[in-house]
């Protein structure tokens, strides 16, 4: 058995008896044994400084609660409280459809707030389509540049291969008449 564990045995024993004792009949504060007691196991605290002072039986009085584990299942969720059935009773006769501007009063409730929503993922897809358009005309014109760019190019290179040619008879014209 090491000392750790001794010294995880003993000591809180020894804090139980002295305190019990401190509180039935008050006693001198600097007894020798408490003060032998005190001092060996100061002195070994301060040799093995990896031992912790806390130990286990503190736990048992802990008065604190314990953290929460995670557990293998979810805990149960607020929106099962709600109780079964519709959200809102709408009047309905048989027979006859249900009209849309004739709630009853519990369906006006969040009425609003729904509409908020609704209009603003509208928005949101109106915006998207009109990035979308935007893009894709913008992709139209670069490919139409590219195209031009492109003509451009070969027209240059035809012009270049027309003035060579002219060029090339303009020397042989000098040469003939030179000659």
């Amino acid at each position: 058995m090491g000392l750790g564990a001794l010294k995880n045995v003993i000591l809180p024993l020894a804090r139980a008896v002295v305190n019990q004792g401190a509180v039935r009949f008050p006693a001198p504060t600097s007894s020798p044994a408490l003060t032998a007691l005190r001092w060996s196991f100061g002195s070994l605290q301060r040799q093995t400084p990896w031992i912790p002072l806390s130990n286990g039986f503190n736990s048992l009085t802990d008065t604190r609660f314990p953290k929460r584990r995670p557990a293998d299942k979810n805990r149960r969720k607020r929106a099962s409280l709600k109780p079964p059935g519709p959200y809102a009773w709408v009047q309905y006769t048989p027979g006859q459809p249900i009209a849309a501007n004739n709630p009853n009063e519990g369906s006006v409730k969040g009425r609003n707030e729904k509409k908020r929503m609704r209009q603003r993922r509208a928005f949101i897809l109106s915006e998207k389509k009109k990035r979308k358009a935007q893009l894709q005309e913008a992709n139209k014109k670069k490919r139409i540049k590219r195209v031009e760019r492109k003509m451009a190019a070969v027209a240059r290179e035809r012009a270049w291969a027309q003035r060579l040619a002219e060029l090339q008879q303009l020397e042989e014209e000098k040469k003939r008449s030179m000659a």
